[in-house]
């Protein structure tokens, strides 16, 4: 507080450690781990929120549609001075406007693009753009070139400033070689290029770099807001919310046809608290969830509130799933780590409107679980009509 009151009443960030903040960038920029991974980690994480919202197809429908607009602007150009002037040339700017064609359809048909795709749609764009413009004549060659912008606000976004500074660095050599095709090749006066040059180099490069700054820190802002929501800040499982976002994702992504829903209650908690305090109650609440994630593998875990968790497990076949049967009954069973209930349904596969209703189902078991101690873990299996019992 006493720093803050020595500041000047107008100076709201204090003073800047230009070292420092120069070290930090070279840092980042030279981190090998960084580039190797470059734009996976935010591409996930972009593509979750937008997900998390219903916005999934919506996205897809927007990155294929800038690949698709090349083919009518480019139209446009036929019939304008820019036009291609020689056969080659001709030949070269259709197959630019069929590649942003077909790179538009291909996205399109993708059900569920990753990070490897979006850099690819990137920089095959990037290479359709370029010889497009290389076709055309006179200043248009850099006049075309701000379209590369576009394409630097959707790297921005889903793909983060390590991919978005090697495709601004790929644009200003666009835009010196369409500058020296256009001097050079169609005695355009450098004069009179100047007047596009500027505002494709603000378009392309300082634009975009001005935007990841401030995308940047609300990629950061939203993540901690993303991680309050869809954690449980005791234990690091998922929340409620936090489940069903992951397994929304999940269901697409992963391959199964059963799925494994299971609720755990720990046995005798309230007397535990009442012991030994609410402290020590929080502690016992931590290691439950370490004891589960060490158990069970590929399993979506989330705490739902008080002593109670939920395991849902994707699996292909029913072996699959007596696996994973086979880990909680370690963890639960005579002997095991965990002193707690069970109750479990193995069904169909799942989609993440069915996982209040699979809860439900485990529940029902669960409560069967608690009247005889002696079960442990309920199995109700639905792939199979009216076979409940204990594992």
């Amino acid at each position: 507080m006493a720093a803050d009151a020595r500041r000047p009443s107008g100076e709201l960030w204090g003073p800047v450690d230009l070292p420092l903040l120069l070290r930090a960038g070279y840092r980042a920029l030279t981190r090998r781990s960084g580039w190797r991974y470059a734009g996976r980690a935010e591409y996930e994480q972009a593509t979750s929120w937008i997900k998390g919202q219903g916005g999934g197809i919506a996205l897809r429908f927007v990155v294929g549609s800038l690949a698709l607009l090349m083919v009518p602007l480019c139209i446009g150009v036929l019939f304008s001075a820019a036009r291609p002037q020689t056969t080659g040339a001709m030949i070269v700017f259709a197959l630019s406007a069929s590649g942003s064609a077909v790179l538009g359809v291909w996205w399109l048909r993708l059900r569920h693009p990753r990070a490897v795709h979006a850099m690819a749609f990137v920089a095959l764009a990037d290479l359709c753009l370029l010889t497009g413009c290389l076709a055309q004549f006179g200043i248009a060659k850099v006049a075309g070139t701000t379209y590369l912008g576009m394409l630097a606000m959707l790297t921005a976004f889903l793909l983060g400033w390590r991919v978005l500074v090697v495709h601004c660095v790929f644009s200003l050599a666009a835009i010196a070689a369409c500058s020296a095709a256009a001097v050079h090749v169609d005695g355009v006066p450098m004069g009179e290029l100047y007047a596009i040059l500027a505002p494709a180099a603000t378009i392309d490069f300082a634009l975009p770099m001005l935007v990841q700054f401030i995308v940047e820190f609300g990629r950061r802002g939203i993540g901690v807001v993303t991680v309050e929501r869809n954690r449980d800040t005791l234990t690091g499982l998922f929340s409620r919310a936090g489940l069903q976002a992951t397994l929304r994702g999940l269901v697409h992504r992963r391959e199964h046809d059963t799925a494994v829903v299971a609720v755990l209650d720990l046995d005798s908690f309230k007397s535990y608290n009442d012991t030994y305090g609410h402290l020590a109650g929080d502690q016992y609440l931590a290691d439950t969830a370490s004891l589960l994630r060490s158990g069970l593998s590929s399993a979506l875990i989330g705490r739902m509130g008080g002593d109670e968790f939920v395991i849902v497990a994707l699996r292909l076949g029913r072996t699959e799933a007596d696996v994973v049967i086979g880990d909680l009954r370690r963890l639960v069973g005579e002997g095991g780590p965990i002193a707690g209930s069970v109750g479990l349904v193995v069904r169909p596969r799942i989609q993440t409107s069915d996982l209040p209703a699979a809860i439900g189902e485990a529940d029902r078991a669960l409560y069967m679980a608690k009247a005889d101690r002696s079960l442990r873990i309920v199995v109700r299996d639905l792939t199979v009509p009216d076979v409940v019992g204990p594992d």
